[in-house]
C-alpha cells in the first residue's frame, strides 16, 4: 500500500521511474479528500482513505445529516458543505448521480480549478436523462473533464460496486484491478496512490479519450 507518502511526492517505496515521474510533477498537494457525495459509493471510498490515513471530509447539501456516517468513516473524518469541503481540500470526488454533475460544476467549478478531481459517476439515460445522453456521444470521462475545466481529472473506479470494496481490515489481501485515465501525466501518481489504499492494482490506460465506457 503506498499511502499517504506517496500523494505527498514522497519517494523512499517508489522505482526509480515512479521518482522520475514524480520529480516531474506539480508541487506537493493537501492529503485532505473532498468527498462529495455520501452514498455507498461514497461512503466505501472515504472509509478507506480515512483509515489509510487521509483527512476525509464527506460533503453533501446536509451535512448535518451525516453524524453517523462519520462515525463509521472515523480515523478524524468530517462532513461540511461542499463549498467548504472543496475548499479545504487538494483532492475532490465526485460520487455523485452523474446527472448533478453540471448543477456542480456551475456552482463550484471555479473553485476546483488547480485541484486534482477524481469521477466514480456513471451516466444512466433513465435516471440522468439528457446529460447521459450528451455525455454518452462523447464519452463520460471527456465530458465530465470539459464540465470541470482546468482540474487534474481522473477517472477511476466507477467499474467497481461500492460494494465489492474490502474492508479497511482487509486492504493488504484485496486482489482486483481499477483501470483509471487522466488529462495530466502529473495526476498519475495521486491516482496510483489513492487506487492501492483503496485496496486495488492501478491499471494506467492514458488520458481521457481512452477511458471508452467509462
Amino acid at each position: 500500500m503506498i499511502g499517504v507518502c506517496a500523494l505527498l511526492l514522497c519517494a523512499v517505496s517508489l522505482s526509480p521511474a515512479a521518482a522520475s515521474e514524480q520529480a516531474q510533477a506539480k508541487a506537493p498537494i493537501s492529503s485532505t479528500i473532498a468527498m462529495i457525495g455520501a452514498g455507498n459509493m461514497g461512503q466505501a471510498l472515504g472509509n478507506l482513505w480515512a483509515a489509510a490515513g487521509y483527512h476525509v471530509i464527506f460533503a453533501t447539501r446536509n451535512p448535518g445529516e451525516l453524524d453517523d456516517v462519520v462515525a463509521t468513516a472515523g480515523h478524524g473524518a468530517e462532513a461540511a458543505t461542499v463549498a467548504k469541503a472543496i475548499e479545504q481540500a487538494g483532492i475532490i470526488t465526485l460520487a455523485v448521480p452523474y446527472g448533478a454533475e453540471p448543477a456542480i460544476a456551475k456552482a463550484h467549478g471555479a473553485a476546483m480549478k488547480g485541484k486534482v478531481l477524481v469521477n466514480v459517476d456513471n451516466a444512466f439515460e433513465h435516471r440522468d436523462g439528457e446529460v447521459a445522453t450528451k455525455a454518452e456521444a462523447v464519452g463520460e470521462a471527456v465530458y465530465s473533464a470539459q464540465l470541470f475545466e482546468g482540474t487534474r481529472f481522473i477517472r477511476a473506479f466507477n467499474l467497481k460496486g461500492a460494494g465489492s470494496f474490502p474492508s479497511p481490515e482487509g486492504v493488504e489481501s484485496a486482489d482486483f484491478e481499477v483501470p483509471y485515465t487522466v488529462n495530466d501525466e502529473s495526476a498519475r501518481h495521486i491516482a496510483e496512490a489513492l487506487i492501492h489504499d483503496a485496496g486495488g492494482t492501478p491499471v494506467y490506460e492514458g488520458g481521457l479519450e481512452n477511458a471508452r465506457e467509462y
